[in-house]
């Protein structure tokens, strides 16, 4: 505790003397100064009589003015007219869930085109091809296989990058089916 006693007393002394020496006045002006002042008197004298139009000076008195015409508002978050921009038509019925508020019921495989069918929380049931949108995310059904349906959803995040995520809904296995 003496340690710091011997450190605040040097301390407040080297402090004061810098405030003191920071707020003290000025020397006097000398005699040289005066005559400046007299001359600049003098010189004003003379400026006054003759009438003087600098167009530098005119220019310089005029007040800048903002336009905010065809600029972006800074206080809007960039991120959200991206969101906007991505977000397009209307929703449809299956972008109304979550993908795993869904599930998938069945699955045509082996033609040209395979279908699957999904059912909703509210138990109707919708077809899928390859390019359904589904999902609150904007999914799309990437690829139907004879076991699972793959949905691809590219969006963007709380930072603005964009994130994809891939999902399978696969059918269940027979010991997993409940006979009711």
């Amino acid at each position: 505790m003496m340690k710091y006693a011997n450190l605040v007393t040097p301390s407040c002394v080297v402090v004061l003397a810098a405030a003191g020496y920071a707020c003290g006045e000025t020397a006097a002006p000398s005699a040289a100064p005066a005559k400046a002042a007299d001359s600049a008197a003098a010189t004003a004298a003379t400026a006054a009589t003759t009438p003087t139009t600098d167009p530098a000076s005119e220019v310089s008195d005029l007040a800048y003015a903002y336009s905010a015409i065809g600029k972006r508002d800074p206080f809007r978050s960039l991120f959200d007219q991206l969101q906007r921009q991505e977000e397009g038509p209307e929703r449809t019925e299956l972008q109304r869930f979550d993908i795993d508020q869904l599930n998938l019921v069945a699955i045509i495989s082996r033609i040209a085109t395979p279908y699957a069918m999904v059912e909703d929380p509210n138990g109707k049931g919708h077809t899928l091809t390859r390019g359904t949108l589904i999902g609150k995310n904007w999914g799309r059904v990437s690829e139907i296989t004879p076991e699972c349906v793959v949905i691809k959803e590219e969006y963007r995040d709380y930072t603005g990058r964009k994130v994809t995520n891939n999902f399978s809904m696969c059918l269940p296995q027979p010991e997993e089916l409940k006979l009711d």
